[in-house]
């Protein structure tokens, strides 16, 4: 990676901790839904884990930058650009002051991974979404495979204290961690935020229903 793209991507870092937590503190994440995070990547990829080794990448200024690369075996892929059909590594700051992501996974063990490129280089961070296949819903699976791609016109709000409420039509409010403040529950696992096909330009949750192919049930939430 050359120094320009390594200056850029430990801005991004800093700019994001800084936004999402107290620089004094471990690294912090904003939640972020299944379907916000497939929109959002650049790469998503079904893989395992084979290796990892550090590389340093010199800057203009300043002591050289430490990278961890992990080495995968790609799976499958759900969403990269044409010419990136097999993803065979992945980087990430070795600094845990930018959210590193250490893997601490089970050798053998299939994860769902969601990266940005920076040139033609894959990145992730402690910030993420690697979670182990094994431990994903069925509606999640389908997510993945089909229907999250056909939500990335709406938007899903995180609703983290209340009053909170929805701005416009193609909003979903995301409700999952209002009061136990964990989002990997009923809205995340089963549900996702798609366009209502009797109103162009509203969105609502609709549950990933695993049983019927290609039919939806719309979520009796409140909007």
């Amino acid at each position: 990676m050359d120094s320009a793209k390594v200056s850029g991507f430990l801005t991004a870092s800093f700019l994001l901790f800084a936004l999402l937590g107290d620089p004094t503190e471990a690294c912090s994440c904003a939640p972020r839904h299944p379907q916000s995070v497939f929109c959002y990547a650049d790469v998503v990829i079904r893989g395992k884990f084979v290796a990892v080794s550090q590389e340093s990448v010199n800057i203009s200024a300043g002591e050289p930058v430490w990278w961890i690369r992990y080495e995968i075996k790609t799976i499958k892929v759900y969403k990269a650009p044409e010419e990136m059909q097999d993803v065979h590594f992945l980087h990430t700051p070795a600094m845990e002051s930018i959210c590193g992501y250490e893997h601490k996974g089970l050798k053998g063990e299939e994860y769902v991974i969601a990266g940005m490129l920076e040139g033609d280089r894959v990145m992730i961070s402690a910030c993420s979404f690697i979670q182990p296949w094994a431990q994903l819903t069925l509606a999640q699976k389908r997510g993945l495979s089909s229907d999250y791609s056909k939500g990335c016109n709406c938007t899903i709000v995180p609703c983290t204290s209340m009053p909170c409420s929805v701005t416009s039509d193609n909003q979903c409010l995301w409700t999952d961690g209002i009061m136990s403040r964990v989002w990997d529950q009923f809205q995340a696992k089963r549900l996702a935020c798609l366009p209502w096909p009797r109103k162009p330009g509203l969105c609502t949750w609709q549950s990933l229903n695993t049983q019927v192919p290609g039919t939806f049930r719309k979520a009796r939430l409140m909007q």
